[in-house]
């Protein structure tokens, strides 16, 4: 299923599920910032299983998402409405779908690519104790991005990797200030996410972009690890 279509489908069964969902909450009870976590873990989990094309990781991760993101609606069910985690909430259920059509067309890379999107929805759903936590977190789902949708087909989606890549700049450079401004020493570690960024916005060629992209998903691990 090309990336536009994939789109429109999740657009569409937003459209049908939004009378049905409850609302959200502001407050993240310790329960839920645990399935949150766990869902995050599994979504990239399922990009892995996907890419490595494991149908039974792939089967045992897509019901347990399944099964958390239901534990997660019952659990903001009652609670007042916050408009960014109800969308969200709605944009896993629909990615969900979009997941089970391309598991039973083994479609690998779709598989992947909707598991990757399911992973940017609890991102955005998610109350970070802080930004930097946040950007470290949505800096790995673009690496992920920009691998994924260079395998996919990169003519396709050059307009998505444009913007994905800007998105990616902006995140760094918060990122990049966060590490210095934290301790001086992370220098080095900026340094390189530095050079790793250039050879992304140099770089034209899909297969040295997914070699790099792969290169900076290790280096987010390291950054992660950073005081």
């Amino acid at each position: 299923m090309p990336v536009q279509c994939r789109y429109i489908s999740v657009i569409l069964v937003c459209m049908v599920l939004m009378p049905f969902l409850s609302a959200a909450a502001n407050e993240s009870s310790d329960e839920i910032r645990i399935t949150l976590a766990n869902m995050e873990d599994d979504a990239e989990d399922m990009v892995d299983a996907a890419l490595a094309k494991d149908a039974v990781s792939s089967q045992k991760l897509y019901k347990k998402i399944q099964h958390n993101i239901d534990q997660l609606h019952h659990g903001l069910a009652g609670h007042a409405f916050d408009e960014r985690r109800s969308r969200e909430l709605l944009m896993a259920y629909s990615w969900i779908r979009v997941i089970t059509i391309d598991l039973k067309q083994s479609a690998w890379v779709g598989t992947a690519i909707a598991a990757n999107q399911l992973s940017a929805s609890i991102i955005r759903f998610t109350n970070y104790p802080t930004l930097r936590q946040r950007d470290i977190a949505w800096m790995d789902y673009l690496g992920r991005e920009l691998l994924l949708l260079n395998m996919e087909d990169a003519g396709a989606n050059n307009q998505l990797l444009v913007a994905r890549h800007a998105d990616l700049v902006e995140t760094w450079l918060r990122i990049r200030k966060a590490l210095l401004t934290s301790d001086f020493r992370n220098k080095s570690l900026v340094l390189q996410g530095d050079k790793l960024i250039r050879t992304l916005q140099g770089d034209q060629q899909p297969q040295h972009t997914i070699e790099i992209a792969g290169k900076l998903l290790d280096f987010v691990d390291k950054v992660e690890q950073a005081k």
